[in-house]
């Protein structure tokens, strides 16, 4: 990975974000890591040698501007940007008020077009770089909650949009649609018994993934192995969504099959 300039991590108190600051840190850039909990990324940035931390509500113009701004002259234009900050209502749509799933979009979705407002043109000032965006398997499948798939499917459609928009700057952008992870947005599920069985038991590759998995994709995408890139999704899921999980049943379904052949 080319190891000058900035690269800015939204979401980088914990988490996913955290994972990513870590890893473009290790690879030599300098890292501006944002959240909206200044602790938690100050948390973030004394793992990181050289990083800074910046306080930023993702869905606050103002916050975004500042922090990106006082990043940019730190440590000159941003060469990568990771919007990774994102929050979950687990509920149907009837469940969710408006106000829930507003509060999902401005975070997931809206927050991360502030985000790409303020970092974008300094990005192409500074002669281009990559952005790498956190989607879900939830844009690709019906994940169970109806705010949170709406944006993480919002993701996916920006994504896509983005990428001719800005190849003329030298930008690309690519985004990482997780699965299931050890994360924030998941510890009070993956503590139930039942919900980690079944999430490990609808993983073909047999595990949770954890936020290194996901900071992996997110750092191949971000440097020049990637460099034909732009516009698409790595799923990094562990083959979730890439089979039907027929459960006991799969193995009467073989069987039946092989006795009529």
């Amino acid at each position: 990975m080319d190891t000058a300039g900035c690269a800015i991590v939204t979401g980088a108190g914990s988490g996913i974000g955290r994972a990513c600051a870590r890893r473009l840190g290790a690879a030599g850039l300098a890292v501006a890591a944002l959240d909206a909990n200044g602790e938690a990324a100050a948390e973030t940035a004394a793992a990181v040698p050289g990083a800074a931390a910046f306080t930023a509500d993702v869905t606050d113009e103002t916050q975004v501007a500042t922090a990106v701004g006082e990043a940019t002259a730190r440590f000159g234009s941003p060469k990568v940007l990771v919007n990774a900050a994102g929050i979950i209502v687990r509920k149907t749509l009837r469940e969710s008020t408006v106000e829930e799933w507003r509060r999902v979009l401005d975070v997931n979705l809206t927050g991360y077009f502030v985000v790409l407002r303020e970092v974008i043109p300094r990005m192409a000032a500074g002669g281009g770089g990559s952005i790498v965006q956190i989607a879900s398997i939830a844009g690709h499948t019906g994940y169970g909650f109806s705010s949170y798939t709406a944006a993480k499917g919002g993701v996916l459609a920006l994504t896509r949009q983005l990428a001719a928009e800005l190849a003329v700057d030298g930008i690309r952008i690519n985004s990482v649609s997780p699965g299931v992870v050890h994360s924030g947005l998941n510890r009070d599920t993956l503590s139930t018994p039942e919900i980690h069985a079944a999430t490990v038991a609808n993983t073909p590759v047999g595990r949770i993934g954890e936020p290194d998995d996901i900071a992996a994709a997110v750092a191949f995408l971000a440097g020049p192995d990637a460099g034909y890139i732009t516009g698409t999704d790595l799923v990094a899921d562990g083959g979730m969504i890439s089979t039907i999980h027929w459960g006991e049943a799969g193995a009467q379904l073989h069987s039946f099959h092989a006795r009529e052949q």
